[in-house]
């Protein structure tokens, strides 16, 4: 009993969803289904109903309130729905009477244009009618008491494993080119597909059509005019629900004119954003600030805006690639004001950025830059199309993003970027120069970074000594190096105000117990703890943590010189500080070498070595550090048997990050999840070795003899398959795998 339309195609994936809806509709009276335009509310409310007829002995019924252009025919298209045309429709009240001994399930689908409507109508009916149950679709809340919303999220598109998207769009377009399947030779491209089309069933299935005449390949090259391509859908489907633009011009003119607005101006914003620059960038010429605020909680009630759970304190929202598109066609003349406005925000961010990074905010400052990474490289990108060395300021100020957040490749890409873009001779320039050379020397790249510290001190950035003496320390000249640590330690102003300064302590701490000068040593990195806890600074602290536990070491204080390293330990595991991480497993490793724990030194030597191998030079080739390894590793395999070293060895190699560095702690659990929910394709693979390796995008699109782009592309969708947030994660995972 009841009038529910058959499926004409086959409803593909959802499982999760159809329970939790399921659940929903057995412990509440009214539920209501919402989502994006084209997310799929319409055909997961009708799979859901036909699951429950046996439930509801009156019936299950679907209303199609998607042609009911006005309010006033609600009352013929319900009755004409619920097989009631012999009871003329009165009131709200009259027809939920008519209702009030029947134990049915009643689906409102489409219900977003006529919320005041059927909220008056679904009230009366939960007050009058004790047995009947109601599930709406709507792009936004009913908004009336008992409702239990229900936000529907496209799609997932992993690319292993039955992933919703892709098996909807093979069964799409096995329906027009029969045989085609997902497998080996096509699921990246199809994957990239459906991620390109945000997940979104409807421009999936529209997608799919096209296979009659084109491949996955062809697709994706047109879907940069993706309303044109997503067009043929089903004829007999309501007029928005036949094309992309269609459902999405739908949702747009039922907006109010502010939240139109705002729709097109956030489109500026690559990924997610948080409230304060929507305000920044967004407001004023004719939005004031509450307007704003009441526009943005608008859009996200009508599912134009997604919530994002950021984990911080701060909201953040993102707008669909596919809505963020048609919102930019609707942008005009402002567009340029806004991405001026964008960049602006996204500069003064990093600005603040650095200037606070010397103080107890370091952390909470990485986890707001690596979340507004799309938006800040949009910014740079911004910076090409106009004169001026914002792009230099830009580079510059995201220093400790790259240095301590370990992205020292993606910063080489961008800093080099930047001194593309201008040519003069100034400050910025000199900064930048510094910084970059600095970055190229801890990949490695010492011969680059020498010729960019000359430049850098021809002038004048007061940073050269200390990158200097990194330079030197890293090329083996360790006179050169205690030289230039010293000329930037009799530079106290930047020396107690600038996080990267106070690094010469350290620095110099390390190149005394080189000498054999280990008081000297400790002297140093006591003043650096100093200087650190007066500002609640934790990143440069660590590192004077990591040598006072070596002086320890070498003075014989093994407890100390343990509790020194593993403070330094956890730091580092906070920051992801990966080199930081594997030198305080090594040093913890000479340490228990000489506590005679041969079993676990040699554990933490093979964790180590074999951690380190992605990230290239082991030790960063520093002679004393290799010599104290060689020294220990050897003195730690003689005091086992050949057997209990083998199994000590293999254990420690096949730890992960998040294992070794709770072995390393003696915690019983790792410190990070080593589950990785979603595997790579064979190229996202070869991709993310080469960001092991230490390679930048540019570097890695030359290597696989593809557009930088398309390198680009790899790695946000390594990042998001792989929940990461820095290459330097991207690399530890590489090392992690067997």
């Amino acid at each position: 009993m009841g009038r529910l339309p058959d499926d004409l195609t086959s409803f593909v994936g959802r499982r999760g969803m159809s329970a939790q809806v399921r659940r929903l509709v057995s412990s509440s009276r009214l539920v209501t289904l919402t989502g994006v335009a084209g997310v799929g509310k319409s055909r997961l409310a009708a799979h859901v109903a036909r699951g429950l007829r046996r439930a509801f002995p009156d019936g299950v019924w679907l209303v199609d309130l998607a042609r009911v252009a006005e309010p006033d025919l609600l009352g013929r298209a319900v009755t004409t729905g619920l097989d009631l045309r012999d009871q003329p429709w009165t009131t709200p009240e009259a027809l939920a009477d008519q209702l009030a001994d029947k134990r049915m399930l009643v689906v409102l689908d489409g219900c977003e244009h006529l919320l005041d409507a059927c909220g008056t109508l679904v009230g009366a009916m939960l007050a009058r009618a004790p047995e009947v149950r109601v599930l709406v679709t709507s792009r936004s809340p009913l908004g009336i008491a008992g409702e239990q919303i229900c936000p529907v999220p496209p799609m997932s598109v992993p690319t292993r494993g039955g992933g919703e998207a892709l098996a909807l769009f093979e069964d799409r377009a096995a329906a027009v080119q029969p045989g085609f399947a997902v497998g080996p030779h096509n699921q990246q491209a199809v994957a990239r597909l459906c991620r390109g089309l945000d997940g979104l069933p409807l421009a999936i299935e529209l997608a799919a059509v096209w296979m009659r005449s084109l491949s996955v390949e062809e697709i994706l090259d047109r879907l940069g005019d993706r309303y044109r391509l997503l067009t043929g859908g089903d004829r007999s489907a309501a007029p928005h629900h036949r094309t992309l633009r269609a459902a999405i011009a739908w949702s747009f003119d039922l907006c109010s004119p502010i939240e139109r607005t705002l729709w097109a101006r956030l489109s500026v914003f690559a990924g997610g954003f948080e409230l304060a620059a929507a305000e920044d960038v967004c407001a004023g010429d004719g939005v004031s600030a509450e307007e704003l605020f009441l526009g943005i909680a608008g859009l996200v009630e009508r599912s134009v805006l997604t919530r994002e759970d950021s984990g911080g304190s701060r909201t953040r929202y993102r707008l669909l690639r596919t809505l963020g598109e048609y919102g930019r066609e609707r942008l005009g003349a402002e567009e340029l004001v806004l991405r001026r406005r964008h960049r602006d925000h996204y500069l003064r961010l990093a600005e603040c950025a650095d200037a606070e990074w010397l103080g107890p905010s370091q952390l909470e400052w990485l986890r707001r830059l690596r979340l507004d990474r799309e938006n800040l490289r949009a910014a740079l990108d911004f910076c090409g199309t106009e004169p001026g060395e914002e792009a230099l300021r830009l580079a510059a100020a995201l220093r400790f993003h790259w240095i301590a957040g370990g992205a020292l490749a993606d910063g080489r890409d961008w800093l080099d970027d930047a001194l593309a873009l201008t040519s003069g001779p100034s400050s910025h320039r000199a900064r930048v120069l510094a910084i970059n050379a600095l970055v190229s020397a801890m990949q490695g790249d010492t011969g680059a970074a020498l010729e960019m510290v000359a430049e850098a001190r021809e002038l004048g950035d007061p940073l050269v000594p200390n990158v200097s003496g990194v330079i030197d320390l890293l090329r083996g000249d360790f006179a050169g190096a205690v030289d230039w640590f010293e000329e930037s330690m009799r530079q106290p102003e930047l020396l107690n105000h600038d996080g990267l300064a106070v690094m010469s302590l350290p620095n110099r701490a390390l190149l005394a117990i080189f000498d054999g000068e280990p008081e000297r040593a400790a002297q140093l990195c006591e003043q650096a703890v100093e200087i650190c806890e007066e500002h609640g600074e934790k990143w440069a602290r660590s590192w004077a943590e990591l040598v006072l536990g070596l002086c320890r070491w070498r003075q014989g204080d093994l407890p100390a010189a343990t509790a020194h390293v593993q403070a330094a330990l956890r730091t580092k595991d906070l920051f992801h500080d990966l080199p930081g991480i594997l030198l305080c497993l090594e040093a913890l490793a000479w340490i228990e070498t000489k506590r005679h724990h041969p079993h676990r030194a040699v554990r933490l030597f093979a964790a180590a070595g074999e951690l380190w191998k992605p990230l290239g030079t082991h030790l960063f080739g520093i002679e004393q550090y290799e010599q104290w390894h060689r020294e220990s590793a050897a003195a730690a395999r003689r005091a086992l048997r050949p057997d209990e070293f083998r199994e000590a060895e293999r254990k420690g190699a096949s730890f992960t990050l998040a294992e070794a560095v709770a072995y390393a702690l003696g915690e019983r659990r790792p410190t990070r999840a080593a589950h990785i929910p979603e595997q790579l394709t064979k190229r996202e693979h070869e991709v993310a070795q080469l960001v092991a390796r230490g390679l930048s995008n540019r570097q890695i699109a030359e290597q696989l003899v593809i557009a930088k782009r398309t390198s680009d592309s790899h790695i946000e969708h390594i990042l998001t398959k792989l929940g990461f947030s820095s290459r330097a994660q991207i690399a530890a995972w590489v090392a992690e795998q067997p």
